[in-house]
């Protein structure tokens, strides 16, 4: 049998049977990743929807209960009226014991204990009944040093006896004993010789001034507040917080 010649390829670079050397094959280089912008925005804009959807979703699904808010500033001892008051939406798990939308009615008229700013939530602890001053009664104001008051301070509706300090060296007189006008039989002078000039006083205001002075009006019948203020200047009245 006739054998079948093998024919070979021609090597890489070398003529072909023309003469000719065949041409290079180039590489193929893999194609670039492209980022599609819009694709991305559209990514974004999907987060961002979602996010803001669970934040909206935890807000609804908490409980909000009416409170009572001022509208503008409201400086201290100024009177609240109906304009001044506005009603709004707060979450009910609020620790905080504001007043509500039922108490409305009974804030206006009341007068602020302190500065407030607008958006404020009103509690009782910054608002109180203006004092009604009836016949026979007196309001007057004492400036008193640390030691002249409680420590813990004194608030609205406190009830105080005013003291005035004696010196042991000085004799107790027949006029140091009238400012005591009190009803009670009780004796006007304590065990160190001290005098009270009036009992069961009622706090209407307390502001803290600088050095930790005091400036404090109380409320008594006319004849304690006319003696306690004759006292007044000479620094040696004290005030005791008393139970109601």
């Amino acid at each position: 049998m006739a054998s079948t010649p093998t024919v070979r390829a021609p090597r890489s670079g070398a003529p072909s049977t023309n003469g000719h050397r065949p041409a290079p094959v180039a590489g193929i280089a893999p194609p670039r990743r492209r980022v599609r912008l819009p694709e991305l925005v559209v990514g974004v804009l999907v987060m961002t929807v979602f996010a803001l959807g669970a934040v909206l979703w935890h807000l609804s699904a908490v409980d909000k209960s009416p409170a009572l808010a001022v509208v503008g500033t409201v400086e201290r001892g100024q009177t609240l009226s109906s304009s001044d008051v506005r009603v709004v939406y707060v979450a009910s798990d609020d620790t905080l014991a504001h007043l509500t939308q039922a108490d409305l009615n009974s804030v206006v008229g009341q007068v602020a204990l302190v500065d407030l700013a607008p958006g404020t939530l009103l509690t009782r602890s910054v608002v109180a009944d203006r004092p009604a001053l009836e016949a026979g009664d007196g309001i007057v104001g004492l400036s008193l040093e640390p030691g002249g008051y409680p420590a813990m301070g004194l608030s609205p509706g406190d009830l105080v006896n005013v003291v005035r300090t004696v010196d042991p060296a000085d004799p107790i007189t027949e006029d140091t004993d009238q400012g005591d006008t009190s009803d009670d039989g009780a004796d006007a002078t304590t065990g160190t010789g001290d005098v009270v000039i009036a009992r069961g006083a009622t706090v209407v205001s307390a502001e803290e001034l600088t050095s930790d002075r005091l400036l404090v009006s109380i409320l008594a019948p006319e004849g304690d507040a006319v003696a306690v203020a004759a006292r007044a200047e000479s620094g040696s009245l004290r005030l005791v917080q008393v139970s109601p």
